[in-house]
């Protein structure tokens, strides 16, 4: 939006300059703006086509039954499926141990430390024979030197050569202590843990001058087996006096080191080089040697050489360049352009909105492009084609126009991916349907109950997708399965990303969906519980009028939603001068008796722009203020017209003056609110609504709207008018409980007999 309010600054700047007249050219031509959005999106689309692949055997799936003898046209290699080349490359890695070298001034350095910590506690033992009060700070102090934790009552233990450890005793655990920590680094302790390492077999590979020796991981230990296997020597020694053991487990865990050292450089240095050491192909086809005949079976090694074919004839075609590659760029950008015809026709015949609103157009380009950078980015990623959010496209442009609109997106969105994924047609065959599926769960979104079954049923639809489609690739079923948590987590997320972009998409673009219209809808709407206090007989009018709406809606294919939500609102602006409006006068008092027939229009005319003032207000959508500021039309309110003439006599009485500003309606909907308005408002003024009195008085209102020219700016057809008007039949008969017209009906005075 910031970008076309720089743009619209621009034009008027540039305006000015240039005068009106090529401002004027520059309006006539805006639609610049949606070809530069087409040509943009058409060259990303065919960028984002994967390179070095020929989609001349596409066609040709595991299963099918060829339908052509193919020979090979050169020598070239078999290459391996990536679920083959991962299974290699992983058998590589096994072989691959982990490295490790010996230091062997590691132990001499931890015995050294652990003397000079003896040392220590002899100085402080000298101290507290002269001092005892100094034993606890003397211990702190020598303690937090080392880092060494250990509970104070086994520290002054260790200090107090009176009442604690003897000089004796503390040489014996001395010793011990040391021999406990000596004998397990001389083992070996790795300087890593053994689960953070990788290998199948548990093994590594030590390096000592020089030469690589192969040794069991169970041969040495790692830091935490260390402190286990320290305090269960421990225990063993003095088993007795578990006072000394405490104070050798915090001793032992502080001065133990990882005397094993772990090159992971080099460990991941080796495992690349196998890596690239494995080969891409599994085999070799010969010049003139035949891959497939005529009504053979496409077996899986077969499917392989085909895609090997395809693959170098597109390496070929890159290598040769000039028309070669000229001839893929072309078949590119022609694939794209079918499929943007076939939508543009739909388009043109059911949505063709879109084509002259240039934020609609550029809303439809983006959805498409945000699915397609998707299914590049995936595929690029080398993740599951499931993961491909195609159903999204399809179910955002069905919440954001219709449900027909919803299909043809995602029978195109289908093809499109699956093109960008190297023309895969499993992906195409299994978006189109979840998508379809998308479409239809989208529709019947009207509560939080269906929108949990909506995310139920995309799940599902995933799942029997790659079923089924499995079974027809004759994948094994374990195979099939494990595509199954891809399937089911795109089709969870779907809806909810759905449900959540909508309010989004609606405040950038100004587009109205079925969601928000299902918020308004509530009659405990304020503006809703205002009119129903202050006007209600207006109230009860729009009620009525959204009921004539919804079934006229839905009999010519508008939106019913739109047009029952509009016809709640349409006339919102009678709340501040409602006693002005025959509806709500109840006590038989019309106050445009007192004045004059142009003040009297004025009044009513002013209902239309209070109106719009009160949705501003409210903020309600677009859509609904377009109903609000178009049900009228520029229709002319005959009464006070006529009023008038009669008032001023000879006097000349424009016509205009007694006009409703309009515009005449644009959609569906808003025509459809104005014929049910009129409808409605004349229906409950007749006196003794039969069925025929009712059905010529629709005829009458219908006609005379279309020959006033009200409905030539909306694309309602004859055919759609004489639906609505059975519609509105239907309703009003049922409304006013009109029974059949016998003969001479009017004259009867009694019931025939038999009937009374």
């Amino acid at each position: 939006m910031k970008m076309l309010n720089a743009l619209n600054i621009w034009i008027k700047n540039w305006t000015k300059r240039n005068g009106e007249k090529k401002f004027s050219l520059l309006i006539q031509s805006e639609k610049w703006v949606r070809w530069l959005v087409g040509s943009i999106l058409l060259i990303a689309l065919v960028l984002m086509f994967p390179r070095g692949k020929s989609l001349q055997f596409a066609d040709m799936k595991e299963g099918s039954i060829s339908t052509r003898r193919i020979v090979a046209p050169f020598n070239f290699e078999i290459l391996k499926t990536k679920e083959e080349y991962r299974e290699d490359r992983e058998r590589a890695v096994r072989d691959i141990y982990p490295i490790f070298s010996r230091d062997e001034n590691k132990i001499q350095e931890v015995e050294q430390a652990l003397s000079q910590f003896f040392h220590d506690i002899e100085l402080a033992r000298k101290k507290a024979l002269t001092n005892p009060g100094l034993i606890p700070v003397l211990g702190d102090s020598l303690f937090q030197k080392y880092n060494i934790s250990m509970d104070a009552k086994y520290r002054d233990l260790l200090i107090n050569s009176r009442s604690g450890i003897g000089k004796k005793a503390l040489d014996d655990f001395r010793d011990h202590v040391n021999k406990v920590i000596r004998d397990i680094m001389v083992v070996g302790v790795m300087g890593v843990e053994k689960e953070r390492l990788t290998a199948p077999d548990r093994r590594l590979v030590m390096i000592k001058n020089n030469e690589e020796v192969i040794y069991s991981f169970n041969d040495f230990f790692d830091l935490p087996e260390a402190r286990i296997k320290a305090t269960e020597t421990l225990n063993g020694i003095y088993s007795q006096r578990t006072e000394y053991a405490q104070m050798g487990f915090g001793i032992v865990n502080f001065f133990i080191r990882p005397n094993l050292g772990y090159d992971e450089e080099a460990h991941l240095i080796r495992i690349r080089n196998a890596e690239a050491k494995v080969p891409l192909s599994s085999g070799f086809v010969d010049e003139n040697e035949k891959i497939v005949d005529r009504n053979e079976r496409i077996t899986p090694e077969i499917r392989k050489k085909l895609l090997s074919l395809a693959t170098k004839m597109a390496e070929k075609g890159m290598q040769e360049g000039g028309i070669q590659r000229l001839f893929s760029v072309i078949g590119k950008v022609a694939f794209v352009l079918v499929l943007f015809f076939l939508m543009g026709v739909f388009i043109y015949q059911e949505q063709s909105d879109i084509f002259k609103k240039n934020t609609s157009f550029l809303l439809v380009a983006l959805i498409i492009f945000v699915v397609s950078l998707f299914t590049f980015l995936i595929h690029r990623l080398d993740a599951s084609e499931y993961l491909v959010p195609t159903a999204l496209g399809s179910m955002l442009l069905t919440a954001l126009f219709n449900s027909r609109f919803g299909y043809v997106s995602a029978a195109v969105l289908s093809v499109l991916v699956g093109g960008l994924w190297g023309n895969e047609f499993n992906l195409m065959v299994v978006s189109f349907f979840v998508g379809v599926v998308g479409v239809i769960s989208i529709g019947r979104i009207r509560d939080r109950r269906q929108f949990i079954q909506a995310i139920f049923f995309m799940a599902g639809a995933y799942i029997f997708a790659i079923t089924f489609m499995g079974f027809l690739r004759f994948l094994p079923f374990r195979e099939i399965i494990k595509e199954w948590p891809f399937g089911a987590l795109t089709g969870l997320f779907t809806p909810i990303m759905t449900y959540g972009l909508l309010p989004l998409v609606e405040s950038i673009f100004g587009v109205t969906t079925d969601f928000s219209l299902l918020e308004l809808s509530n009659l405990n709407h304020p503006l809703l519980k205002r009119l129903s206090v202050q006007a209600p007989g207006t109230y009860h009018h729009s009620i009525i009028v959204g009921n004539l709406a919804e079934a006229a809606a839905q009999s010519v294919g508008a939106n019913s939603l739109l047009a029952r939500v509009g016809s709640y609102y349409h006339d919102v602006g009678k709340i501040d001068k409602a006693e002005y409006f025959v509806e709500n006068q109840t006590r038989g008092e019309n106050p445009h008796e007192k004045l004059t027939p142009r003040m009297s229009a004025l009044i009513l005319m002013n209902h239309v722009k209070r109106g719009l003032e009160l949705s501003e207000k409210y903020k309600l959508p677009s859509s609904i203020k377009d109903i609000i500021v178009q049900h009228q039309g520029t229709a002319v309110m005959n009464f006070f017209y006529q009023k008038a003439k009669s008032k001023n006599g000879s006097q000349e009485t424009s016509k205009e003056d007694y006009r409703y500003p309009g515009p005449r309606p644009q959609s569906k909907e808003a025509a459809i609110v104005m014929l049910a308005d009129s409808v409605e408002a004349a229906a409950r003024s007749l006196k003794g609504p039969t069925h025929s009195r009712l059905k010529g008085l629709i005829e009458d209102l219908v006609d005379a709207r279309f020959k006033e020219g009200q409905l030539d700016e909306s694309p309602l057809t004859l055919r759609d008018l004489e639906r609505i008007k059975e519609s509105f039949l239907m309703i009003l008969a049922g409304t006013f409980h009109t029974r059949i017209d016998y003969p001479d009906d009017e004259e009867q005075t009694s019931l025939p007999k038999g009937e009374k």
